[in-house]
């Protein structure tokens, strides 16, 4: 079952990610050797401001600052290393980015997170932090003694943090990598999973990737990707920035397959989010928006095989309200809901939400339309499944019905939140 720090974790459903430091004014692709000077780093108009005006715009709730990368440059004036903002021109060495990003977090109202990476090849005071992502590239060295130590600490001080845990941090993971950086979640996704399967990554993609329905732990998928090629900024990737219609494919195959996105979005060297990468966040926001604002299916009469009772009636699919959900009568593992509307709808998207407290109950589920109510056409694409979890989308071309009917079975009767079909804009 998820924990109540995962449950909060699931309702972001869009994280955004911000490579920026050293590795933004060097010459490297994606992962500095630490041995560029502190020297060049120097954001002449760095401004987080304008980042979390840019996270407001595209509807992302909480932001995450890589404060160390691989490179070992720190983005704060630590004290254990030489090799940080304190000792580059920007602000004459006494600038802090963590502390920008984390203030100008708390002013917008965004939820700050932090990536530190533990692999460097140099060498409590910003308030809540929601997540911590602890990457696996270069830390098999890392034992999970030193991570028990290092976990014990964040649990003492920043308790409703998230977890990003990889190989020997998965005790203590409360998100998984999903496998890959494309932005695709597998389909089934679950979030249990075999421990070892976190732990031993590189023999276990598919399983990272698919989640394992009898795995013993509670860790759901978080979607890596970045709106440009790399992840830090490159001039010569100005125009391959992801477009609208790429980054909803992305939002369809990750928040749309029972996982969270992790939308990375590198600064320039000025240290501002570049405006065609903004305008298209915002634009996948919009679709968004305007996709799921209104759910065909209300005002619909709604019957079910096996309800539970009215408290848990068929007509809370469709209600919005976050506290309601349909329930099947106990012993009954498997449940038909049909829904009739009083006239033709068109839509050409569906989506469905199960309660993900109780966790996994429901493995399999069809839906199927109908322009009689007694001749039965599967939708594309929705025909045995298995996984829904905190959200499943499904588009296909454009249908005309005034009939709709979802088959579920799975362990335990059902508990479901919500149903809706929808017409894209």
């Amino acid at each position: 079952m998820p924990s109540a720090k995962q449950l909060e974790w699931y309702k972001r459903e869009i994280v955004a990610f911000f490579h920026f430091g050293i590795n933004t004014f060097g010459d490297e692709v994606n992962e500095g050797d630490g041995k560029a000077s502190p020297a060049i780093f120097n954001p002449t108009g760095l401004d987080c401001g304008q980042w979390m005006k840019t996270l407001k715009r595209a509807g992302i709730p909480c932001g995450i600052l890589v404060a160390k990368h691989a490179d070992g440059f720190c983005n704060w004036p630590t004290a254990y290393s030489q090799y940080s903002v304190k000792n580059s021109p920007w602000k004459k060495g006494k600038g802090d980015v963590v502390r920008e990003f984390t203030n100008a977090c708390k002013v917008a109202g965004i939820k700050a997170g932090i990536y530190l990476g533990p692999h460097d090849r140099h060498e409590p005071t910003y308030g809540p932090i929601w997540e911590i992502w602890w990457d696996g590239a270069g830390a098999d060295f890392l034992t999970t003694d030193f991570y028990t130590r290092w976990a014990a600490i964040i649990h003492k001080a920043q308790p409703q943090c998230v977890f990003f845990g990889t190989k020997n941090s998965y005790p203590f993971a409360d998100c998984r990598w999903v496998g890959n950086e494309s932005g695709r979640s597998g389909d089934p996704c679950w979030s249990t999973i075999a421990p070892t399967s976190i732990r031993d990554e590189s023999a276990h993609i598919e399983e990272l990737n698919h989640g394992q329905l009898d795995g013993s732990a509670y860790v759901p998928a978080e979607v890596d990707v970045s709106i440009r090629p790399s992840w830090f900024y490159h001039a010569s990737e100005d125009h391959r920035v992801k477009s609208v219609k790429e980054l909803i494919d992305i939002y369809c195959e990750s928040v749309g397959r029972n996982s969270v996105l992790l939308l990375n979005f590198p600064p320039d060297r000025t240290g501002l989010v570049p405006a065609t990468d903004a305008k298209n966040a915002a634009g996948l926001h919009n679709w968004i928006r305007r996709t799921f604002a209104h759910n065909l299916l209300r005002g619909a009469k709604i019957t079910s095989q096996h309800p539970r009772g009215s408290e848990f009636s068929a007509s809370n699919l469709v209600d919005g309200r976050e506290e309601t959900y349909y329930a099947s009568a106990d012993g009954s593992n498997s449940d038909t809901i049909e829904f009739h509307l009083p006239k033709p709808k068109t839509f050409d998207c569906l989506m469905i939400q199960e309660v993900i407290q109780l966790g996994h109950r429901t493995t399999s589920w069809s839906v199927e339309y109908s322009n009689d109510g007694s001749t039965w056409i599967p939708v594309p694409n929705a025909t045995d499944k298995q996984t829904i979890g905190h959200k499943w989308i499904i588009r296909f071309s454009p249908l005309t019905a005034s009939h709709l009917r979802l088959k579920l079975s799975g362990r335990a009767p059902a508990a479901i939140h919500t149903f809706g079909i929808y017409k894209q804009p």
